[in-house]
């Protein structure tokens, strides 16, 4: 088929040749005619062979055609691939919004609990040193009321040596009495002689037995 492109190139420049040779003599020739058994059939032979060959011949575009029909398809395919994955992609991004959004509340509700608990600390902590300070009131008021307790303790202790003193130097004073009176006392035991002279009697004394001193001090029932 390239032949037949060539020939009938070749054939119409021919016929165009052929027409610019007539031309040139017919300016010096105005009666020469153009031969029209000569010009047509190359002029017109010449096109329809490109025309026929040219319809024929294998430039490429077919297979360009083809290339591109195949791209075409590819990209249909990896176009409806990305739709889906698009697809996929904007539900996830719903999910992350909607657990971004779940997220955010937790989060908030977590500050709002910190805040209260920072509050209930802020006043358990006032709580706290008013506490220690009632503690603090408290310990100096134990305190001062101890020492009230051993001045007092000190106090009857004093008064229970001096009342002790009184009470053997009445003893004292009625077993004198006792003795310079000259009469006899008789008690059964110890327990008896006590119940009237709490400390004992001494020798000189009328209720002084000698079976009552035990231990020979000359003073019987003594504690």
């Amino acid at each position: 088929m390239l032949a037949i492109v060539i020939l009938g190139f070749f054939a119409l420049i021919f016929a165009i040749f052929y027409l610019i040779y007539h031309f040139i003599r017919k300016i010096k020739n105005k009666e020469r005619t153009l031969s029209k058994k000569t010009f047509y059939p190359l002029f017109v032979g010449g096109l329809i062979l490109m025309i026929i060959g040219g319809a024929f011949i294998d430039t490429g575009a077919q297979a360009k055609l083809d290339t591109a029909l195949k791209q075409n398809a590819k990209l249909t395919a990896d176009n409806k691939t990305l739709k889906s994955e698009n697809a996929k992609l904007e539900k996830q991004i719903t999910n992350l919004e909607f657990e971004i959004k779940e997220t955010s509340s937790k989060i908030t509700e977590y500050e709002n609990n910190i805040k209260s608990f920072e509050d209930e600390k802020t006043a358990f902590t006032s709580e706290k040193k008013s506490l220690n300070k009632k503690i603090s009131k408290l310990t100096t008021t134990n305190t001062e009321l101890q020492n009230e307790i051993d001045s007092l303790k000190s106090q009857l202790a004093s008064a229970e040596s001096a009342s002790s003193s009184a009470s053997n130097s009445v003893s004292t004073d009625n077993s004198t009495a006792s003795a310079s009176s000259g009469e006899r006392e008789i008690f059964e035991n110890c327990t008896d002689l006590r119940g009237t002279y709490p400390n004992g009697v001494p020798s000189s004394h009328p209720a002084y037995v000698p079976s009552m001193d035990r231990d020979k001090d000359n003073y019987a029932c003594e504690r």
